[in-house]
């Protein structure tokens, strides 16, 4: 026979603990009430721990990717606001161009002048120089 008590990694049985037990021992006192009571408690409040954790986590990932959509939309309007200020000052110039053509042109009181001049002395009636050249060739011809 074997002596025990010089083997090092032999278990006492007495001790044994795990699935099996040894015939010998004994089962354990049931737990008080009140003991059984705060385990439960305390496995529901970390169930619930677990579970508010799970939730932080996907709020955080969701705020994640709501501020990297925010930061692309942001960037994308800086980009349409600059270009539509381009557009404005574009057509400022413009306005202002038209605007200094419209000075340089004659007034309406200024055209009502003109208008009377022109009906009092009736260019239409002028004759050019060649037509006077002509019709004096023409008196000194019939001389």
């Amino acid at each position: 026979m074997v002596d025990n008590s010089l083997n090092p990694f032999q278990k006492d049985p007495k001790k044994h603990s795990g699935l099996f037990k040894h015939p010998d021992q004994k089962e354990p006192a049931p737990m008080p009430q009140e003991l059984e009571s705060t385990i439960n408690r305390l496995r529901v409040l970390e169930e619930r721990y677990t579970n508010i954790q799970t939730e932080l986590r996907v709020t955080e990932e969701n705020m994640i990717k709501r501020n990297k959509k925010l930061t692309t939309d942001v960037k994308t309007l800086t980009l349409d606001i600059n270009e539509l200020r381009k557009e404005i000052d574009e057509i400022k110039d413009r306005v202002l161009m038209a605007i200094k053509e419209l000075q340089g042109m004659a007034k309406k009181e200024e055209v009502r002048v003109m208008q009377r001049y022109i009906e009092m002395w009736e260019p239409m009636n002028f004759v050019t120089r060649n037509e006077i050249n002509e019709i004096i060739d023409e008196k000194l011809k019939k001389r």
